[in-house]
């Protein structure tokens, strides 16, 4: 894997690359929570999409890309600065067009990109969706700073699994809690999180003039975002197949790495 960082307009986003630099490009977008970044989420899941060139930015206000201090505070400033950094950013790679895959918060933001850059996506994956009418259920998330410990940490992590014996999970949770106690992402995660302008739900009329192929993937155990939120998807996005992965919970890239890599595989190789 290597890493650098790249100018994205007022912005500078940290991205993460591995697989074959000569494959398809595939952006990997990150959820949100303490500590949260692209390396770290997706690591499971590269050994079974080492064939793509896989691109995963740290969002803008997590791990090592900026944290703008005067953007104003609530979930929408916020989301419209990240979409418009992964879109400056494919500019800087001078990528034209790209599969993407989100998860949770990032999958919110491939939605984004497929209603207002369409042109800039192939197909997409979507993993424990956020961005729907469904309600997430981000309580341990926003708890997690009245009382950061490596504890609390073990906690918020395993209220999104679906079982305790996940391998990699220990050295996930001490790499993660790392970052999330620097100054900076707390100050940008609460300010993200704080009342104010909403981010974009994506319902009925806009879902339906979404062209793309889509795959929906979802754990049937998530407690972080219910698995209704993939049959919303599949019943109105027009091109979406979905899949339900029993004994699995919102960290689907952890708790099914192989299973999930084999299903994204054989989608993207449909194009």
């Amino acid at each position: 894997m290597q890493t650098e960082d790249r100018a994205t307009g007022a912005d500078t986003t940290h991205v993460a690359t591995a697989g074959d630099p000569g494959g398809e490009p595939l952006l990997l977008l990150h959820g949100t929570g303490p500590g949260a970044t692209g390396a770290l989420s997706f690591r499971p899941l590269l050994p079974g999409v080492a064939t793509y060139r896989c691109i995963m930015p740290d969002l803008v206000g997590f791990g090592h890309s900026s944290h703008p201090e005067t953007l104003p505070p609530g979930p929408g400033p916020w989301f419209r600065r990240r979409v418009d950094a992964v879109l400056r950013l494919l500019d800087d790679l001078g990528l034209d067009r790209v599969h993407v895959a989100g998860h949770s918060y990032g999958a919110r933001v491939a939605l984004e990109l497929a209603v207002h850059a369409p042109e800039r996506l192939g197909r997409i994956v979507l993993m424990g969706a956020g961005g729907t009418p469904v309600k997430a259920r981000l309580g341990t998330l926003t708890a997690f700073y009245e009382s950061p410990s490596e504890e609390a940490m073990h906690a918020l992590v395993s209220a999104q699994l679906s079982r305790g014996d996940v391998p990699g999970i220990d050295d996930y949770v001490k790499e993660r809690f790392a970052i999330a106690v620097r100054p900076e992402v707390r100050r940008s995660f609460q300010a993200a999180m704080a009342p104010g302008d909403p981010a974009p739900v994506y319902d009925e009329p806009v879902l339906a003039g979404i062209p793309h192929p889509v795959l929906a993937v979802h754990g049937k155990d998530d407690g972080t975002i219910s698995p209704a939120a993939g049959l919303f998807l599949a019943e109105h996005l027009p091109h979406a197949d979905l899949h339900l992965f029993a004994d699995c919970g919102h960290l689907l890239q952890f708790e099914v790495p192989d299973r999930l890599g084999a299903l994204i595989r054989e989608f993207l190789a449909a194009a």
